[in-house]
């Protein structure tokens, strides 16, 4: 039938690396995720602090903070929800480190990157999250290292369905947030 020739799915992409650290988990993940269909994501608060002058574009995001809780002077900007998922898929760098996976959300076709975190001091610099206008973070905690091996269906479950220990990276609505408060700055402190 073909000559004995073989053809690989991965179309020659990279593979996640079995051998790093965080493979496993990521892994998981991603086949919760296929099993459930969504993914919980946290609410998203942004404050901006910035000096009493004139603000620029290139310079606003310093003063920009997300936070997934309430605090004195931030603004609600995403309630807590769930991402309905369409497919996932791994981001691997040419090494097989992995480097996030990214969700495609149902209806709208948007992208979020999930990228995990290491619950102990890494030692090398984290591989860049992946270009999507939606970004977060999930921490892993040691109870999470422990729990892969005890019950990995359970660890899995609680990392998809759980907003606890992710943090915003980025969202669009953070970025119309801060659109505004460059424009009130110019307004209020024009030269």
């Amino acid at each position: 039938m073909g000559g004995g020739h073989l053809s690989r799915p991965d179309f020659g992409m990279p593979q996640p690396d079995p051998s790093h650290p965080l493979t496993e988990f990521y892994l998981l993940l991603q086949h919760t995720l296929d099993r459930e269909g969504v993914f919980a994501l946290p609410a998203l608060y942004a404050g901006f602090q910035a000096p009493a002058r004139r603000i620029y574009a290139d310079e606003a995001s310093d003063y920009l903070t997300l936070r997934e809780s309430n605090a004195e002077g931030c603004s609600l900007l995403l309630s807590p929800g769930r991402l309905q998922l369409l497919y996932s898929s791994l981001h691997v760098l040419p090494d097989g480190t992995p480097a996030a996976l990214l969700l495609t959300e149902e209806c709208s076709r948007a992208v979020c990157a999930v990228q995990l975190l290491p619950p102990f001091r890494w030692e090398e610099p984290l591989p860049p999250v992946p270009d999507t206008a939606m970004a977060l973070s999930l921490t892993l905690t040691l109870r999470d290292v422990e729990e892969i091996d005890v019950s990995p269906y359970t660890l899995g479950r609680r990392l998809a369905l759980s907003a606890d220990g992710k943090h915003w990276l980025r969202h669009p609505k953070a970025e119309t947030y801060l659109a505004q408060r460059v424009a009130l700055f110019q307004r209020v402190y024009r030269r």
